[in-house]
C-alpha cells in the first residue's frame, strides 16, 4: 500500500528542483550575456590611447635618415709623395691653430725646391743678359742712324749748292743730278736703318717678354713648392679635435692622400640621405625638422648633391641651433623635410587607424561606446594627420590598434 511522503522529503525535493531551475537559468543568462558580448565587443578604457581633434598648422614631410657631423672639418691631405716620419698627436687630442699633427719626409721636396731656385737664378741671369744685349744693339743702331743722318744732311747741302750755282755755270746738270741721287740714296738708307733698329728692338722685347713669362712660371712653381713644404708639417688650421690620423710611422702616402682630420666639435650640421624617388621634391632652402628621441631641432636644407648613389640622394642640413647640447658627433637622427604647409587645419595625432576596402576609418568615442567613422586624411607628417572630412573639432579618437575590431561598427568602453 502507498505510504504518505513526509513533509521534510517534499521540502528536499522542492529545493533540489529549484536548484536545477536556478542552475539552468544562470547558464542561460551567462550564454545570453556571452552572445551579447560577442555581437557587441567591448574594450577597457585603460587599454587604449585617445586624442582629441583640434585645429592648427600641419606640414607635409618627406622622411630621411641622417647623422650629425661637425659643421667644420679640416681634411688634411699629403701635399707630396712621401712617408710619415713622426706622429705627434693622437685622435681625441685638442688642437690649436698651427699645432703640428705629424711630420712627413720632405727630403725630395726640398731638393726639388733648391733645383727650382737654381733654375730661377739662371733664368734671371739670362733675362739680364738679354736686356744688356738689347741696350747694346740699340746703341749701335742709334750710332749708325746718327752717322747716316749726318751724311744725309751733307749730301742735301751739296745738292742745294749745286742747284744754286747751276746758272752761273760752276756746276753742270749732271753734277746736280748726281748730288740729288746721292742725297736720296742716303735718305733711303737712313729709313732702312731706322726700320731695322725698330724691328730688332721689337724682336728683343718679345724675347724679354718670353723670358719674363718663363720667370713668372718658375716663381709660381717655386712658391707652390714652398707652400707644399709648409703643408708637409700637417698642422691644424683652427681650433678643434683630431678625429683621425695615419696610424703608424713609416706609412707611405701619395700626393692627395688623406692623412688627418680635424673637427670643430662646438658646432654641428646634419648629413642626410633620402630615396631618389623624392629627388625632384628636395631642393636647397626647404625647412626641416631633425629628431633624435625627444630632441627636436629646426633646420634648413643647405645643399643637395646632384648625383644619385645606390638609389639615394645626399643632402646637407644647416641647423638653427648648431651648438645644442644634445648634439653629438655621428649621432643618428631622423630628418623630416617639410614640402607643404597648411596654416589652419583640422588635425589629429598619428595612430594605428583602420584601412577598410581602401578607405580609412577611426573609432570616435561617444560616452561609453566608440563608433567606427569613415575619415579622409590630407597631408601628413611624422606626428600629425590633416583631416579633410569625417571628423569635427573636439572629437575624441582612439589611436590604439583596433585591428581585432575591424568589422565592428561599435565597441563598448568599460
Amino acid at each position: 500500500m502507498d505510504r504518505e511522503i513526509s513533509s521534510s522529503e517534499r521540502r528536499g525535493r522542492l529545493i533540489r528542483r529549484a536548484g536545477v531551475y536556478l542552475a539552468v537559468t544562470v547558464v542561460a543568462v551567462a550564454a545570453l550575456w556571452a552572445l551579447f558580448g560577442w555581437l557587441r565587443p567591448s574594450i577597457r578604457r585603460a587599454e587604449i590611447r585617445t586624442a582629441v581633434v583640434d585645429r592648427g598648422p600641419v606640414e607635409a614631410t618627406i622622411s630621411a635618415s641622417g647623422s650629425v657631423v661637425p659643421a667644420f672639418e679640416q681634411v688634411i691631405t699629403s701635399p707630396i709623395d712621401s712617408r710619415v716620419t713622426r706622429i705627434l698627436r693622437e685622435p681625441g687630442d685638442r688642437l690649436e691653430p698651427g699645432d703640428p699633427i705629424l711630420e712627413l719626409d720632405t727630403g725630395e721636396a726640398e731638393l726639388a725646391y733648391h733645383r727650382l731656385e737654381d733654375r730661377l737664378a739662371l733664368k734671371r741671369n739670362e733675362r739680364r743678359k738679354a736686356r744688356e744685349d738689347l741696350a747694346r744693339k740699340v746703341d749701335d743702331w742709334e750710332g749708325q742712324r746718327d752717322i747716316k743722318a749726318l751724311e744725309l744732311r751733307s749730301l742735301e747741302f751739296e745738292a742745294e749748292r749745286c742747284r744754286k750755282n747751276l746758272e752761273t755755270g760752276i756746276f753742270s746738270r749732271d753734277e746736280l743730278r748726281k748730288a740729288e741721287n746721292d742725297a736720296e740714296r742716303a735718305r733711303i738708307e737712313l729709313r732702312q736703318i731706322e726700320a731695322a733698329m725698330n724691328h730688332a728692338a721689337r724682336a728683343l722685347e718679345t724675347d724679354l717678354e718670353k723670358l719674363d713669362l718663363e720667370l713668372a712660371i718658375l716663381e709660381k712653381e717655386l712658391g707652390e713648392q714652398a707652400h707644399q713644404l709648409r703643408l708637409a708639417g700637417a698642422a691644424a688650421e683652427r681650433e678643434g679635435v683630431l678625429t683621425w690620423a695615419v696610424a703608424s710611422e713609416g706609412t707611405a702616402v701619395r700626393r692627395g692622400d688623406e692623412i688627418a682630420r680635424v673637427a670643430d666639435l662646438s658646432a654641428f650640421r646634419v648629413e642626410a640621405t633620402v630615396s631618389d624617388v623624392h629627388a625632384g621634391r628636395v631642393s636647397p632652402g626647404l625647412p626641416v625638422i631633425v629628431r633624435s628621441g625627444d630632441l627636436l631641432l629646426d633646420g634648413r636644407v643647405a645643399s643637395v648633391r646632384p648625383t644619385v648613389e645606390n638609389g639615394v640622394v645626399t643632402m646637407e642640413v644647416d641647423l638653427d641651433e648648431p651648438r645644442h647640447d644634445g648634439l653629438r658627433h655621428n649621432l643618428r637622427v631622423d630628418v623630416f623635410i617639410i614640402t607643404e604647409r597648411v596654416a589652419d587645419a583640422l588635425r589629429i595625432r598619428r595612430g594605428a587607424f583602420l584601412n577598410i576596402e581602401g578607405r580609412r576609418a577611426v573609432f570616435v568615442v561617444h560616452g561609453d561606446r566608440a563608433q567606427r567613422t569613415p575619415v579622409t586624411f590630407g597631408i601628413t607628417n611624422f606626428e600629425t594627420y590633416q583631416i579633410t572630412s569625417g571628423l569635427e573639432e573636439g572629437d575624441e579618437v582612439i589611436l590604439s590598434d583596433m585591428g581585432r575590431h575591424l568589422h565592428a561598427r561599435e565597441v563598448r568602453l568599460k
